[in-house]
């Protein structure tokens, strides 16, 4: 396909991607039936479990609430015991507590741990709208660590690790607002931290961003056809890896496929495909395309991104190659051959308020503004017929670690956490691994709340904090026998 026609297609595909998200705003109002994905001898009555225990709690707006009933039908089967609470239950159970309606969830979610012994937590629904003033299905918290990157300023990023981090080490009730003055994990730049969370995540919480029903119908699709039959080792074993050189003439190796190989060395069990700058395996999103289409278990990026893309660097050369974009996902058609995703040093992968209507200037020195629908991750996720599973990566900028051998809290330690968890817990639950690499990058790493330098423990907080599951944190990765 010569270039001009690729400028075409991708033009047109742009018209197809308004017209889409056109349509997405109507289904919102749509009020048809939901129909369940299993056969009638598989629907489950629901277990009324309110007095005792069960493992996950499911929060969405009531207008979502009968479309996750296959899902509750689907995660009872097989003895993942689940209740729905939709916000307006909560805002009246938690009248008394909390300030505002994030707050109010977290109450929530502490009683509901207390009470029931809860594991997961899946908040289900994004934003409302593609317009400049965010409007939320279910609410978010937003974190004000400040730290400019690249002559641009930063000054709050989505984290939902605010819902999972419920208690702060004396074992009260983590606020994330230290000195009560509204404003939530703030940390200003060339100061000390004004507000000191526990950031250690108490539970495991995934996020499906819906923005409308026709999207939420279908990751629910997704999760309980790929859940409901153990997926064939003939591609399920196969682990992607997509590098280049991250940050070039900053190192004498090539640093993004560096951390890729090491994450390789430790899923031994996984054969390796690598699609590599340095030796001319990756070259554009179409590579991308080609290999996820054969179906894998895992992709693991290590690269750069913003809030519509993926892309690197050629060994020593500033150019950029490998871009994956949301133009590329029309072409995945990977099927059920679904793969866990894992991006947490492609800035703004998982940036959930992204819209049309939103501008910002984030990366490549303000060269470039994006308007887009929805984020890399969820674009991934929500896909149907192909895409991903669950999308783990950064809301905001995230930043490596100094040096490969620092340990010093990078953003690539969260990616490699994630494979040595999966490798060492046989749960085999996508969200004890997300928790369980947080913890372990804490343990490893005890923060100077103190440090004002720019560079310092705020930015290995600043990378806990951001790296935000985007999928369901019960769900069985590779699916159930």
């Amino acid at each position: 396909m010569k270039l001009s026609k690729i400028k075409i297609f991708k033009k047109v595909f742009s018209v197809f991607l308004l017209l889409t998200m056109i349509f997405n705003i109507f289904v919102i109002n749509i009020q048809s039936k939901p129909t369940s994905v299993l056969d009638n001898k598989d629907t489950i009555e629901k277990i009324k479990i309110n007095n005792g225990n069960y493992d996950l709690l499911i929060i969405s707006p009531q207008k979502f609430k009968k479309y996750l009933q296959p899902l509750i039908n689907h995660k009872t089967k097989y003895n993942i015991k689940t209740e729905i609470f939709d916000t307006k239950e909560i805002y009246n159970q938690i009248c008394s507590l909390g300030r505002d309606k994030a707050e109010k969830i977290k109450y929530f979610i502490k009683d509901e741990i207390e009470r029931c012994s809860i594991k997961y937590v899946l908040l289900v629904g994004g934003r409302k709208d593609q317009t400049d003033k965010e409007t939320w299905w279910i609410p978010v918290r937003y974190s004000y660590l400040h730290r400019p990157y690249d002559n641009i300023d930063e000054k709050k990023f989505l984290s939902d690790l605010y819902f999972a981090d419920i208690y702060d080490t004396d074992g009260n009730f983590s606020s994330w607002d230290t000195d009560n003055d509204g404003i939530f994990g703030e940390w200003e730049f060339n100061k000390t931290a004004d507000d000191i969370p526990d950031l250690y995540p108490d539970i495991a919480v995934g996020r499906l961003p819906c923005r409308n029903i026709f999207q939420l119908r279908t990751i629910v699709k997704k999760i309980i056809n790929y859940e409901k039959k153990q997926a064939c080792n003939s591609w399920f074993k196969k682990m992607i890896v997509v590098a280049g050189d991250t940050y070039p003439n900053k190192t004498e190796y090539y640093d993004g496929e560096v951390y890729t190989q090491m994450g390789l060395d430790v899923m031994q069990d996984f054969k390796p495909i690598k699609l590599w700058a340095s030796d001319g395996s990756l070259k554009n999103g179409f590579d991308v395309v080609k290999k996820m289409n054969k179906g894998s278990g895992f992709v693991w990026f290590s690269g750069h991104g913003n809030a519509a893309t993926w892309v690197t660097h050629p060994p020593d050369d500033n150019e950029w190659i490998g871009y994956f974009q949301l133009f590329h996902l029309f072409f995945l058609r990977n099927r059920n051959k679904l793969p866990v995703c894992i991006s947490g040093s492609g800035c703004f992968n998982n940036m959930f308020n992204a819209s049309l209507s939103y501008t910002y200037k984030l990366f490549w020195r303000g060269r470039f503004r994006y308007h887009v629908p929805y984020c890399w991750g969820w674009a991934l996720t929500k896909k149907a017929a192909g895409g991903s599973i669950a999308v783990i990566a950064s809301t905001a900028f995230s930043y490596e670690s100094p040096d490969i051998d620092s340990k010093t809290g990078g953003c690539e330690l969260l990616d490699l956490g994630f494979f040595k968890e999966y490798n060492k817990n046989n749960s085999k639950l996508l969200g004890q691994y997300w928790k369980g690499s947080i913890t372990q990058l804490l343990d490893d790493n005890s923060i100077d709340w103190l440090d004002n330098s720019s560079t310092g423990d705020a930015l290995i907080v600043k990378n806990v904090e951001q790296w935000l599951l985007i999928g369901d944190p019960s769900l069985k990765i590779g699916g159930y026998p």
